[in-house]
């Protein structure tokens, strides 16, 4: 054995032996030098990987570039070069058309395969089990077409590999309901629909909470204590030959699109009723899922169209979220600055975005932005970067004018936003959870809605809330609203004010968990 391959080995066996933590710098380092050192199409799939949970997403692509190099075959490499775009957002609207392109070549060029085929049968899951559309679901509004085609891919990539299970009868007593999620723990999806799961009937429903993730607190103990608890880490083919054996009436997902497993489960039929809740509000366009339940008072009246699934309205905001108002006044500053809030993650982040807090910086010299973008230093300093120059042409320093923080507790992000006069939301997709949160402190938002429903969320709430004023037509008047209110102490206050009178009207547990239960009980497979 020659030194070199020695070498190899030692550093494979490290790199083995390290925790699989997403941008883990040691992993990264240990995954180039393998790459590099004579490394198969699979050592550079490996840095690929590293560099993506890194956000790292150009050097991701230069190794996906290598892996197509050695093996054009590697569909895995192929599939991520099209989900992935070239950064975690877009650097100008430019870049952002070239991903939207970059999508739909990628989606057409698989839909042309046919994965009977023994040659990409064996790399169905190294495809779907790597990663979803989460990144395409952020440019536009409505991609409900896109996703129709998606979903349709997703669902015979996965059909070559497992046909579901066989039909069966739906139970006509206690009814077997399986609830799927990584995020049973305190995180916005279990913090949105663990209340309304722990409000069904345990004598009506035999409840089975499968958590697909490895976190644990003290909202995952509150889960287990729900029903039947089924903990992870498993691999895939353990999760499908478990759900196999608890042969569920009815599999309630609570988000699709965000993590590849529940995706993959979700393109299977494997019980007769398969329904999604809005822990990610983007049609998941899979033919294997037959209901979305969906807030009633966020969803457009012509919702359906924006669906694959049958939509089934829930009652107002369709949460069951705990309440924490906090009716203690904003902290103020004692040196005159203003401070204006945007608490959205930079997915939300367009960069039509970056103008319009320009704008508002430049009209309001002694106000400052206060973001909490990513938990990723080195993405906060590339948007800031990408800030800059439309900054620099309003007048304005990126620098001294912005700040930006990485996530926190709860704690954290709720006392930062005590600390602000306003609340600026995302336009696209708006705050769900974190509008909600922030509202709840009675801090005013100025919201500009769109078509679907993830546009629309915040509009909905502030509707629900008695404060339409703080919803505009138009970019322009987004602007002129922010500037006006941050002027305005005394509007502030009065609007502060109706806000936490109209705090009620967003908590309706009970009308939403017993639509739930209402659901569950008459749910009915759809006819094929």
């Amino acid at each position: 054995m020659t030194a070199a391959v020695q070498d190899r080995q030692s550093l494979a066996r490290h790199y083995a032996a390290l925790p699989h933590a997403a941008g883990h710098p040691e992993r990264r380092q240990l995954a180039a030098r393998l790459a590099r050192s004579g490394g198969s199409h699979l050592d550079w799939m490996t840095l690929a990987f590293e560099e993506f949970s890194g956000y790292r997403f150009a050097a991701g692509h230069a190794a996906l570039d290598e892996v197509i190099r050695r093996a054009p075959a590697f569909l895995p490499a192929r599939w991520l070069r099209f989900q992935y775009p070239p950064d975690v957002a877009p650097a100008s609207a430019d870049q952002a058309g070239q991903f939207r392109a970059q999508w739909q070549a990628g989606l057409a060029a698989f839909e042309r395969l046919d994965f009977r085929d023994p040659r990409w049968q064996p790399q169905v899951w190294g495809c779907v089990g790597a990663c979803t559309a989460f990144y395409r679901h952020y440019i536009d509004d409505d991609i409900s077409n896109e996703q129709r085609r998606y979903g349709a891919l997703v669902h015979r990539m996965m059909a070559a590999l497992d046909r579901g299970d066989p039909p069966r009868p739906i139970r006509r007593g206690r009814r077997r309901v399986l609830f799927c999620s990584p995020y049973f723990y305190r995180h916005t999806v279990a913090r949105l629909f663990l209340p309304l799961i722990e409000a069904l009937d345990p004598a009506a429903f035999d409840l089975h909470l499968l958590h697909f993730g490895a976190e644990d607190d003290a909202m995952s103990a509150r889960a287990a204590a729900i029903g039947q608890w089924h903990r992870g880490p498993r691999a895939a083919p353990a999760w499908r030959r478990l759900i196999a054996e608890l042969a569920p009436d009815v599999i309630v997902y609570l988000d699709l699109g965000m993590h590849p497993l529940p995706q993959a489960l979700a393109a299977l039929r494997l019980a007769p009723v398969q329904a999604c809740l809005w822990g990610h509000p983007v049609s998941t366009g899979l033919p294997t899922i037959d209901t979305v339940l969906s807030p009633d008072a966020i969803e457009p009246a012509d919702a359906q169209r924006h669906y694959s699934e049958r939509l089934v309205r829930l009652p107002g905001l369709g949460h069951g979220l705990d309440p924490h108002a906090d009716d203690r006044p904003p902290a103020c500053r004692d040196d005159g600055t203003l401070d204006l809030l945007c608490g959205q993650s930079i997915y939300k982040l367009q960069p039509g975005q970056d103008r319009l807090f320009a704008r508002i910086l430049a009209a309001l010299p002694n106000a400052r932005l206060q973001m909490i973008p990513h938990d990723s230093a080195e993405v906060r300093e590339r948007l800031r970067e990408r800030m800059r120059p439309v900054f620099a042409e309003h007048g304005v320093d990126v620098d001294a004018r912005v700040r930006m923080h990485g996530y926190g507790p709860l704690e954290h992000y709720l006392e930062l936003a005590r600390g602000c006069a306003l609340n600026l939301d995302s336009i696209g997709w708006s705050g769900g959870m974190s509008s909600l949160d922030l509202l709840q402190l009675g801090l005013p938002t100025v919201t500009l809605p769109g078509t679907t429903m993830r546009s629309r969320q915040s509009a909905a709430i502030l509707d629900r809330l008695g404060v339409p004023e703080l919803i505009v037509d138009d970019e322009d008047a987004y602007v002129r609203l922010a500037i006006a209110l941050a002027g305005d102490a005394e509007q502030r206050a009065a609007l502060s004010r109706r806000i936490r009178a109209g705090l009620p009207r967003l908590h309706e547990r009970e009308r939403v968990a017993a639509a739930l239960a209402d659901f569950l009980h008459t749910c009915e497979p759809q006819p094929t």
